[in-house]
């Protein structure tokens, strides 16, 4: 009867959507698991080191002014007035940072982290040092020069992980910690007391050892300035104010490199802001960098594969109930229910193996285990060994394409939109000449 047909049909709905709430469950423990590992990169970064910085090497030459009394006389008087800070900003600057990446365990949690080698060289010629001096002697309260040093500023100091060193015209000298710079305090610093009094110009460079996780992002601070990035890792997602110029991408690790003039920004006026004026957030919006992601972990891969999940179960009813109207074999609501639980542990199969092992592996045991399971029960359940292959196959394909699927980067969503549409088309390819009000009546 249609009336018991329709019913049926509701049933099976019915019983879908109640497999959601599993579903969901699921999903909600891959967001749980994802908040963990979250925590787990928090605690790396608290006895590691977290995102870097680097602000690239300044001249800072200190002066002072007078203090003005009520009477509007100047004078020295009996309370020291602030420092001012003048900055110069290198002519040129070439950077080369090396990175290593590698992975760090909390419990089961694995988290990336990496190792940077830095080196740094520029120039700062004698005519702007000399100009920036003229300028500072003209100020009307000028009272006289501290002493000048170079400086770099870098956001997490634990990463430094042994003793930089610095060149100036082929001279070493020390870098000590601090960057003496207002608002920028993490860094380090070299005093040039003879600087004011030189006839050359300032050739620098400045090489270190530098510690992260997640991303190394650098603010370069030069009227022409070139940085290059080396890493042995796959995955980067370029950041900040400008992408790089040049970049080469493999599974080996990638090379970029970024260019940069004072024609393409503000820094110097902005630096002069932040150290003025305390306000840096404009600066720092000016740096570039890389995330050092991992585009499809295990959670993300195990998310995208629960999208997927009432998919497999709506294709599955709808495999059992033409094989239940075409065959006339008779499959009860609670066989739809257990089929689709199978499918639903999938899902927390995967998640849990993929804690443990390499995400392929616990793909490949989790489709196994219920595959089988799902062979064995519907061998029974259709009193047909064949159809029971057939099934399996059927799910084992699916899995196949939905592994590669979560596998993509770039192409996941295009790729799951065939899927549907291949699934659907051959569903409706089979059922094209099903007499349903014919099947209803022989009910």
């Amino acid at each position: 009867m249609q009336k018991q047909l329709a019913i049926k049909v509701v049933l099976i709905v019915v019983i879908g959507l109640i497999l959601l709430i599993p579903i969901s469950m699921v999903e909600s423990k891959v967001h749980e698991r994802q908040f963990y590992l979250d925590e787990a990169k928090k605690s790396v970064a608290s006895s590691w080191t977290g995102s870097q910085l680097m602000v690239s090497p300044v001249l800072v030459i200190p002066y002072q002014l007078s203090v003005v009394t009520t009477s509007g006389f100047y004078t020295e008087g009996n309370k020291q007035p602030p420092e001012k800070l003048s900055v110069v900003l290198p002519e040129q600057l070439n950077g080369v940072i090396k990175v290593s990446n590698k992975s760090v365990f909390k419990g089961i949690y694995e988290v990336p982290v990496y190792s940077g080698v830095v080196s740094l060289t520029g120039i700062i010629p004698l005519k702007k040092i000399q100009q920036r001096i003229k300028d500072v002697r003209r100020l009307s309260r000028f009272s006289h020069f501290g002493v000048p040093y170079i400086t770099l500023h870098i956001s997490d100091m634990r990463g430094i992980d042994s003793a930089p060193s610095l060149n100036i015209n082929s001279k070493p000298l020390v870098l000590n910690p601090g960057g003496k710079l207002k608002s920028m305090t993490g860094g380090l610093h070299s005093e040039i007391p003879d600087i004011l009094k030189s006839e050359e110009d300032i050739r620098f460079s400045i090489a270190l050892n530098l510690r992260g996780m997640g991303s190394f992002s650098f603010l370069q601070l030069a009227d022409n300035a070139e940085i290059s990035i080396q890493s042995d890792w796959p995955h980067p997602e370029f950041i900040g104010a400008s992408l790089p110029v040049n970049r080469d991408i493999s599974s080996a690790g990638f090379t970029a490199n970024w260019s940069a003039t004072r024609f393409s920004n503000n820094n110097e006026e902005l630096l002069t802001q932040c150290i003025n004026m305390d306000n840096c957030n404009t600066l720092m919006g000016n740096s570039s960098g890389v995330n050092f992601i991992d585009p499809v972990d295990i959670y993300l891969q195990s998310e995208r594969s629960v999208k997927y999940a009432i998919l497999f179960i709506g294709l599955s009813f709808i495999t059992f109930f033409i094989f239940e109207n075409v065959k006339k074999t008779r499959i009860h609501p609670i066989q739809y229910t257990f089929v689709g639980l199978a499918i639903s542990v999938f899902y927390l199969l995967l998640i849990s193996l993929a804690e443990h092992v390499a995400f392929h592996w616990a793909y490949g045991i989790a489709v196994i285990c219920c595959t089988t399971l799902l062979l064995f029960y519907v061998r029974y359940m259709l009193n047909s060994l064949l159809s029971a292959m057939l099934f399996s196959l059927m799910m084992l394909s699916l899995y196949g394409l939905l592994f590669v699927i979560v596998q993509a980067e770039d192409f996941a969503l295009l790729m799951g939109a065939f899927l549907v549409f291949f699934v659907l088309s051959v569903v409706m390819a089979i059922t094209r000449k099903f007499d349903w009000y014919g099947l209803a009546e022989n009910e």
